[in-house]
């Protein structure tokens, strides 16, 4: 289905990019189909075990625990939708295990450097997601420019997760910002929120 859609750009079009969650669950099912393995396996064995996240994982039955999460004032239950897009943000974590994970994420713990140094170019993503830019399977958010009225020094680096949640790393003060706000109705509140954290740390 995805194939026949039409591009918005040419491959490689120079400084543009355009964030589609599918991209992630093919890059799972790659990995899936080099290792022979599940993506549950895989995450446990190079994610889960070697980082000590007892409360994260990858729902896999309808019955495994997924929370509610809002729109506005109406709680939804989505455990069939979770279950669908493991590798695009089908995951189940606390803030506790997501700020371990990103702490090693960024400090190298999970691969090597070098990997930043290749993946390091980001583009701006489309007009909808300004001001976010996006590289290396991450987004960067620059704090020196009209989004944040030239008030804000260096850049976030990170995700947000499709429930309001955040977890951006903040180069310029050594810091880790982590959270969410269990809300669906507006998708900026988590970047808004970040920001306004780094802002006023800086």
């Amino acid at each position: 289905m995805t194939k026949q859609l039409k591009p918005h750009f040419p491959p490689n079009s120079a400084n543009k990019a355009y964030y589609a969650d599918v991209n992630f669950d093919i890059l799972g099912k790659i990995i899936e189909k080099v290792t022979d393995s599940r993506l549950e396996d895989i995450y446990n064995q190079f994610i889960y075990e070697p980082l000590g996240l007892k409360n994260t994982y990858l729902p896999q039955e309808e019955n495994d625990f997924v929370p509610d999460i809002y729109y506005k004032q109406t709680r939804l239950q989505r455990p069939l939708f979770i279950n669908s897009c493991p590798a695009s943000g089908g995951g189940v974590s606390t803030a506790r295990e997501l700020m371990v994970f990103m702490k090693a994420f960024f400090s190298g713990q999970l691969f090597s450097h070098i990997h930043f140094k290749k993946h390091s170019l980001s583009n701006h993503l489309q007009m909808s997601m300004y001001p976010i830019q996006y590289g290396g399977g991450y987004m960067r958010i620059p704090l020196e420019g009209f989004s944040t009225l030239f008030t804000g020094k260096g850049e976030l680096v990170g995700h947000t997760g499709s429930t309001g949640s955040f977890a951006f790393y903040y180069p310029h003060k050594e810091l880790f910002l982590v959270g969410g706000v269990n809300q669906l109705a507006n998708p900026t509140i988590p970047i808004r929120t970040a920001i306004k954290l780094a802002i006023a740390l800086k």
